[in-house]
């Protein structure tokens, strides 16, 4: 169906995320950082990201402005997933970059992740 990386330092949050998306068919990569999700991305050039806010090593937003500044990452599209409560000023930070397309809880329905991540990659 698609190659996806999921990049998050939650194990718990990876593994569901990733047994989901591999029963719909998805071939899904794990980086469990910013640092190697970049690395992994310019690897594999991934259709889609899921990607982490709050990480160890650099942060989501580090992450999509190093995606964005290489050339053979910055077309993939980003959804961005936290587990962290932000105000609507921080969505509008990650909103404002062109790779970003969703800014969302991790609670949010699977079914809901999954018909954005169809939706984005159906239009590459």
């Amino acid at each position: 169906m698609g190659l996806m990386l999921i990049v998050d330092d939650n194990v718990e949050f990876r593994t569901m995320v990733c047994d989901y998306f591999t029963d719909l068919g998805f071939t899904v990569e794990i980086a469990e950082n910013g640092r190697e999700g970049l690395l992994k991305a310019k690897a594999i050039r991934p259709d889609i990201i899921l990607c982490d806010v709050m990480m160890p090593d650099i942060g989501g937003i580090e992450v999509i402005r190093g995606l964005q500044a290489d050339d053979e990452t910055r077309s993939i599209p980003v959804l961005v997933i936290t587990g962290t409560f932000f105000d609507k000023n921080m969505s509008e930070l990650f909103r404002q970059e062109s790779n970003c397309r969703e800014f969302m809880s991790k609670t949010v329905e699977l079914s809901y992740l999954q018909k954005k991540v169809e939706d984005l990659t159906r239009k590459k």
